[in-house]
């Protein structure tokens, strides 16, 4: 048989190249797709790594090894331990009266106005499905007596619910950006903190500075109230206080709802029911196609395939990554499904993330979340308070998009120290 000369080999590697090239983008547009018609994010990555395989002419045991090596990765299952622990220590706290119980003390200790940005702000921090539906109605009756349109408390609600993914050491979608990075979690949390003040800062400034209260006078701050915020708290505080001095997040989440039984003294019958009903197999099924997806990009080398018609195009890396992740987020509106799809190809493009750039790109994602008309928060937030979307958008774009040229702004001053 007549071996192929240099210049055909070269001429099928190309084709090669172009077949795996348009593979990718076949199976990023069909996760977007997925996710756009509601199917499951976890199962839309899982589609779209198979797809991913196939054109990149993987064997039965190329697949057969990413799916073993992404399955038994310990960041894989360390993850899945945390976002299963997250939700069931929130289903916890609200089923033995921890959450209402810190709702009630902080309304009778905060201002209606201080009471309109902290309450979606705690159930932000408790991730649970649904979450815009349980704060909206907890402001209604403060945004009727303050005299609120629908417009100015859907912006409310979505505004300062969504602070947890600056900071907050228990969000899901940060933990996997600095798990699949390599980056340090509390490394993001301080590059974050000026940024979320200027986010909590410019939506006070668009929302809340302008109400008067009238009955600031009323609210009695004594120790016995004070004292039960700071019980109600100490679940979450005693978590991320374990994680800081170097518990392991899955470990200090186990201690937080075992903390949570006891300290109720739940009975066991009650407490095995509590874990059964507060587990969310959406979350750790989630995190296996992020997974997946990842190693699928790894072990094929498609992003390898597609840089060079990337850096034909001229534009700076991190440039087109930040194109990419609005994209990306807008199109998916799901944080988790977003990161699963841009950190592997950031990695690829740009080597090594650094913590800036690895915060440029999540943050990016978060923003483009935040204001994509497929996001959940907002079409709940906008359908319960019957207003209408394009003037919750009249305040939440341009107040998005100039947080989000600060931060930059911000990301490029640290960046030059």
């Amino acid at each position: 048989m007549k071996k192929a000369s240099p210049r055909q080999r070269t001429t099928l590697d190309g084709y090669l190249n172009l077949i795996q090239a348009i593979g990718l983008l076949v199976s990023l547009a069909l996760i977007v797709i997925a996710v756009m018609k509601r199917v499951h994010y976890g199962l839309a990555l899982l589609i779209g790594t198979v797809t991913l395989g196939l054109f990149s002419g993987l064997s039965p045991q190329q697949f057969a090894d990413v799916f073993s090596s992404a399955l038994t990765d310990i960041t894989t299952l360390d993850l899945i331990l945390i976002v299963s622990l997250i939700p069931i220590l929130a289903h916890c706290m609200k089923e033995t009266g921890m959450l209402d119980n810190l709702i009630k003390s902080v309304k009778g200790v905060l201002s209606s106005r201080a009471v309109l940005m902290f309450l979606p702000a705690v159930m932000g921090a408790l991730p649970m499905p649904g979450g815009a539906l349980l704060s909206a109605p907890l402001i209604d009756d403060e945004a009727k007596r303050l005299n609120l349109s629908g417009e100015e408390t859907g912006f409310i609600n979505v505004w300062f619910r969504h602070w947890i993914f600056f900071i907050y050491p228990l969000s899901s979608s940060l933990i996997l950006a600095a798990s699949l990075t390599g980056v340090s979690l509390y490394s993001l949390i301080i590059i974050q903190f000026i940024p979320l003040l200027l986010y909590l800062l410019l939506g006070y400034l668009v929302s809340i500075r302008k109400i008067e209260d009238d009955r600031e006078s009323e609210k009695h701050r004594d120790a016995k109230t004070i004292l039960s915020i700071l019980v109600n708290m100490s679940p979450i505080v005693l978590v991320v206080l374990l994680n800081i001095i170097g518990v392991d997040m899955a470990a200090a989440l186990a201690i937080g709802v075992a903390f949570v039984l006891v300290m109720n003294r739940v009975k066991p019958r009650i407490a095995a029911l509590l874990l059964r009903r507060g587990f969310d197999w959406r979350l750790p099924f989630a995190i296996i196609g992020v997974m997946c997806f990842r190693y699928m990009m790894e072990t094929s080398g498609a992003v390898s395939t597609v840089l060079p018609y990337i850096e034909a195009t001229g534009l700076p890396t991190t440039l087109l990554l930040i194109a990419i992740a609005w994209t990306v987020g807008l199109a998916t509106a799901m944080p988790t499904a977003g990161i699963g799809i841009i950190i592997p190809m950031a990695m690829v493009m740009a080597g090594n993330l650094t913590p800036i750039l690895t915060s440029v790109i999540y943050l990016t994602m978060i923003f483009s979340y935040l204001i994509s008309p497929m996001h959940l928060c907002l079409i709940l937030t906008v359908e319960y308070y019957k207003t209408r979307l394009h003037t919750v958008y009249q305040r939440l774009i341009p107040t998005a998009v100039a947080a989000y040229l600060a931060f930059l702004a911000f990301a490029l001053i640290i960046q030059e120290w």
